[in-house]
């Protein structure tokens, strides 16, 4: 069976929460709640993919000028697909539909980071044409 995928709406804040907290970023609803309404407020784009009425998969694209680049540049960001849904098409389902999203915002790349020990993650981009092309640094910045 094809997943629906569709916008995230505040309704979706539960599901979302947990898919969240799969990935390793534990999240409350209402959390997301205002997360999702601040997402769609500047103008970036979620979705979910549901089975059988259940949401069980979510990805968010953040569009952005690049100096180093002519068009912007699409970002993938929290990509997430239910453990026990995993295998069924899903989470490619979500990235051909970031990648729509991406070109019809114009973009001429997009991209995904992911955590260094995600080996299952690295494996699936790959099967779905995703490049390894480079490294991500960061530093969290205390409030």
């Amino acid at each position: 069976m094809e997943p629906t995928i569709r916008d995230a709406r505040p309704a979706d804040a539960d599901a979302v929460a947990r898919l969240l907290t799969q990935l390793g970023y534990p999240s409350a609803a209402g959390a997301v709640e205002a997360r999702l309404e601040r997402l769609h407020v500047v103008g970036d784009r979620v979705v979910v993919a549901e089975l059988d009425g259940a949401v069980v998969g979510v990805a968010h694209l953040q569009v952005s000028p690049a100096l180093e680049r002519d068009r912007p540049a699409g970002k993938i960001g929290a990509l997430v697909v239910d453990g026990a849904q995993r295998g069924r098409g899903i989470g490619r389902a979500l990235v051909d539909a970031m990648e729509a999203e991406a070109r019809l915002r114009g973009c001429d790349v997009v991209y995904v980071t992911t955590a260094e020990r995600r080996d299952d993650a690295h494996a699936f981009y790959e099967r779905v044409g995703l490049e390894h092309v480079g490294r991500r640094y960061s530093r969290t910045l205390s409030e």
